[in-house]
C-alpha cells in the first residue's frame, strides 16, 4: 500500500520535522522544516524543491552546513504534501503562460518570510523553483545571495535530457493536453513499480546524482509517493514555467543582487555551454560543482558553500 504524503510526514526524522506555517494572513499554508533547533548566529539556508524531489537534503548536508554557520530551512511548495496549494484557476493555460501562477507562488513566498521573520537569507533554488527564486530576489530585500541550481532559463535543451524516453515525456507535457495526461500516467506508473529504480533511470548521466539516491534510498521512495499526488495542473505548470519561454529575463534582469548559477561540472557538453551562455547575458556568475548533475548542490556542499561565502563577502564572482 503506498504511504501519503501525511504519513510520510510523521515519520521524517526528528532533526527535519516539519511544521505547518501561514503564508502571512492569507489561508495558504505550507509545510517548512528548520533543520535542528533555531540559531540567531545562523545565516539561513532557505531552500525551494523541484517538482521531482520534494524533500529535503540528507541529515548529512544540513549537518555539513550547520557546522559551517548556516541553518537549513526547506520549505515544501504549494500543491506539495500538507502544504495548501494554489487555485486551479492559476494552472489555466492562460495564466501559466503569461507567468500570474509563478507570480502569484513567489508572492506566497515573501509573505512566508515575512512570516518566519529571518533575513540575510541564501537562497537554494533547484530545478523546477528557479523560476520562482527569479521572481522572489526582486520581491524581499530579506535575500542576501541567491544560487540557482540547475536553471534552464531561457535555451532549447531538449537533448540534455535522457535517457531517450524521459525526453520525450517532457515534451509531451508542454506540448498538449493528451500528452500530458499519457505523460503523467507513465511517469506515475513507474514510480510505483519501482519508485528508487526510477530516479536512478532518470539520473543516469551522473555518478554523483546516483551515489546520492543510493546513500539516500529512503527519501527518494518518499520523493516518489509524494510525486504521485502531483496533479496535471501542477505538472503542466512547472514544466512549462522552466522550459517555455520566460518574458522576464532580459539581459539585465539580475542586475544588482546577489546571484549566481550552479550546474554540474560534468554533464553534456551541450548543457554547459548553452548555460554558460545564458549565465553570461543575463550577467550571472557562473560555478561548476565536481560532482552531481541535477542534484549537484546537494552531492557538491563543499563548492556550494564555497560558493555563498565568495559571493556573499566580496558581492562579485568572476564568470566561469
Amino acid at each position: 500500500m503506498r504511504v501519503t504524503a501525511r504519513q510520510q510526514h510523521k515519520k521524517t526524522m526528528p532533526q527535519r520535522e516539519f511544521q505547518l506555517i501561514l503564508a502571512g494572513d492569507s489561508v495558504f499554508k505550507l509545510d517548512v522544516m528548520s533543520y535542528g533547533s533555531r540559531q540567531a548566529d545562523l545565516t539561513p539556508l532557505l531552500i525551494l524543491h523541484s517538482i521531482e524531489f520534494p524533500i529535503p537534503p540528507s541529515v548529512a548536508f544540513c549537518e555539513y552546513m550547520r557546522t559551517h554557520g548556516y541553518q537549513v530551512i526547506f520549505v515544501r511548495r504549494a500543491g506539495y504534501g500538507r502544504s495548501t496549494p494554489l487555485p486551479d484557476a492559476l494552472f489555466q493555460n492562460t495564466a501559466v503562460k503569461s507567468g500570474a501562477t509563478v507570480a502569484a507562488e513567489a508572492a506566497m513566498l515573501r509573505q512566508l518570510i515575512a512570516r518566519l521573520d529571518v533575513s540575510r537569507i541564501v537562497l537554494l533554488a533547484l530545478g523546477s523553483a528557479n523560476p520562482v527564486a527569479s521572481r522572489l530576489i526582486h520581491m524581499t530585500t530579506n535575500i542576501d545571495v541567491v544560487i540557482f541550481a540547475n536553471p534552464v532559463f531561457n535555451r532549447e535543451i531538449w537533448q540534455v535530457f535522457s535517457p531517450e524516453w524521459f525526453a520525450k515525456m517532457i515534451k509531451q507535457i508542454v506540448t498538449s493536453q493528451s500528452g500530458l495526461e499519457f505523460a503523467m500516467r507513465g511517469m506515475k506508473l513507474m514510480i510505483r513499480n519501482n519508485p528508487v529504480g526510477f530516479y536512478q533511470s532518470i539520473l543516469q548521466k551522473d555518478r554523483g546524482d546516483l551515489d546520492y539516491v543510493t546513500q539516500n534510498a529512503a527519501d527518494y521512495c518518499d520523493a516518489g509517493n509524494m510525486v504521485l499526488d502531483v496533479t496535471p495542473g501542477q505538472l503542466y505548470y512547472e514544466a512549462n514555467s522552466v522550459l517555455a519561454h520566460d518574458h522576464i529575463l532580459k539581459d539585465r534582469y539580475f542586475a544588482n543582487t546577489n546571484a549566481a548559477v550552479l550546474i554540474g561540472a560534468k554533464t553534456k557538453e551541450h548543457w554547459r555551454l548553452t548555460m554558460k551562455a545564458e549565465a553570461s547575458r543575463l550577467q550571472l556568475p557562473l560555478i561548476q560543482a565536481p560532482i552531481g548533475d541535477i542534484f549537484c548542490a546537494y552531492a557538491s556542499p563543499d563548492t556550494l558553500l564555497e560558493a555563498i561565502r565568495q559571493f556573499a563577502s566580496q558581492n562579485t564572482i568572476s564568470v566561469a
